[in-house]
């Protein structure tokens, strides 16, 4: 990340829909759905920020 400072994480909350994180569970087994849901929840909050660095001018939209 060379020119920026380096963004520290937040804690954030999330509420998930119960029969997705069950049907989850069932077809792919608890780790494999921990691992995929904290995969997709870390690239939406670093899009989010991208977003928000785009918009402020702090980042161009192709870095």
């Amino acid at each position: 990340m060379a020119g920026r400072a380096r963004t520290e994480r937040q804690p954030h909350t999330f509420v998930l829909d119960q029969d997705l994180v069950e049907r989850a569970r069932r077809e792919v087994g608890e780790m494999d759905m921990v691992r995929s849901i904290e995969a997709a929840l870390a690239a939406a909050i670093d899009y989010n920020s991208w977003v928000r660095e785009v918009r402020d001018g702090q980042r161009d939209v192709l870095s």
